[in-house]
């Protein structure tokens, strides 16, 4: 399967807001909301079928953006991270098998080691996978996360992400919901602008202490017009993905959460790029 070209920065909804979906029936939904893209969990990928899923893909005119394998494995758990591995490899060779240029991960959790040791020994765990990676023109990305989620990653800063990514030859997958108010950020995404695989886009309501929370961007208050733009204005033309989930996504349902913030997106790349001709 090939995966359908599209302009600079190709929109892309995340499957976090239809976990509980069948396949089928999300595959469909995501068509209906305008998106060029999807992103799914590996598991549920692989657990439908690849062929199946490549030919229900092109029968809805949608690309398959990525695919999410979150790494939990504790530092000391061999067998686990064994077996994680063995399914990241095969999450590459499916991305490979769909047209997806990117699988995107979590660190990990670092246990009781400091984040410098936790980092070389990611590098060097993930390295035979990044060169499987590399030979089949599959991306690997490493997200930021919130420190919430310790159990699944020790990278809680875009300045953490970037490094740990440098260490192991990867790429970011950059949240903006979990850097929104990192120091420096707009010059950080200037200067790594080449390894940002994934930029994601979602909202939150200040004082919400449940989690996870997100809501529609443009909905709540993170400054999220400004850092997309600042993504954009550093050259940034890769996929700009909604991942959404949590109580409000529910309430107002997954279809019309996810059109809402394609067209948000939409409406704010081509606010970008009318803001930079005008200026020319």
């Amino acid at each position: 399967m090939s995966t359908p070209m599209h302009a600079s920065n190709p929109m892309c909804v995340s499957g976090m807001a239809a976990l509980a979906w069948e396949v089928p029936d999300e595959i469909a939904m995501y068509a209906r909301t305008g998106t060029d893209l999807v992103g799914l969990p590996t598991a549920k990928a692989a657990a439908f079928g690849v062929s199946r899923l490549a030919e229900l893909l092109d029968r809805h005119g949608l690309g398959l953006g990525y695919l999410v394998q979150p790494f939990a494995a504790h530092p000391e758990d061999q067998e686990g991270w064994t077996r994680q591995l063995a399914a990241l490899a095969a999450a590459v060779r499916d991305a490979h098998r769909l047209g997806a240029g990117v699988v995107y991960l979590t660190s990990g959790p670092s246990g009781h080691l400091d984040w410098e040791r936790a980092a070389d020994l990611f590098a060097a765990r993930i390295s035979p996978v990044v060169q499987l990676a590399r030979s089949l023109r599959v991306g690997l990305a490493v997200e930021n996360t919130m420190s919430l989620r310790s159990d699944i990653s020790f990278t809680h800063t875009a300045r953490d992400a970037f490094a740990l990514a440098e260490r192991a030859n990867m790429g970011v997958c950059l949240d903006l919901y979990c850097c929104w108010q990192e120091r420096g950020l707009a010059e950080l995404v200037a200067a790594q602008r080449e390894q940002i695989a994934i930029v994601q886009v979602s909202d939150f309501v200040l004082g919400t202490s449940s989690f996870p929370s997100r809501w529609v961007p443009g909905d709540a208050d993170l400054p999220m017009q400004q850092l997309l733009a600042e993504v954009l204005r550093a050259g940034y033309d890769g996929i700009v993905d909604a991942e959404l989930i949590g109580p409000a996504i529910e309430d107002e349902g997954a279809e019309s959460a996810l059109t809402r913030s394609v067209a948000w997106m939409r409406s704010q790349i081509a606010s970008v790029k009318r803001q930079d001709q005008n200026r020319r």
